[in-house]
């Protein structure tokens, strides 16, 4: 399920809304609503913003899945870890060789 005028309609009726009362709260005519559920009308991204509002739901849950893959790229993930792992320790060295000895807070006797 990956379209979204499906899901629409299927919150639509979980929400137990009929096609007259949405179309009235988008200020169109019922006709106009149903194509847009048929998949006859294009959806625009301000209309399912509206639609997700009347649903009183996240617009993201209308939307389908990323054709690209969903979540992060774990590659890119590791690498940027590993390049702000370098970037605090380089600054982390500067910072104690900065500070005098009794006040450096890196070297406790704890």
């Amino acid at each position: 399920m990956d379209k979204v005028e499906e899901k629409i309609r299927i919150q639509r009726v979980i929400k137990n809304y009929s096609q007259e009362y949405m179309a009235w709260c988008l200020g169109i005519s019922q006709s106009a609503y149903s194509n847009l559920e048929k998949g006859e009308t294009k959806i625009s991204l301000q209309r399912v913003y509206d639609i997700a509002e009347i649903l009183e739901i996240s617009p993201f849950e209308l939307m389908p899945p990323p054709r690209s893959g969903a979540g992060i790229n774990g590659d890119f993930f590791q690498r940027t870890i590993y390049k702000l792992r370098k970037f605090w320790a380089k600054n982390l060295r500067k910072r104690k060789s900065n500070v005098p000895e009794e006040v450096n807070v890196f070297q406790s006797d704890i």
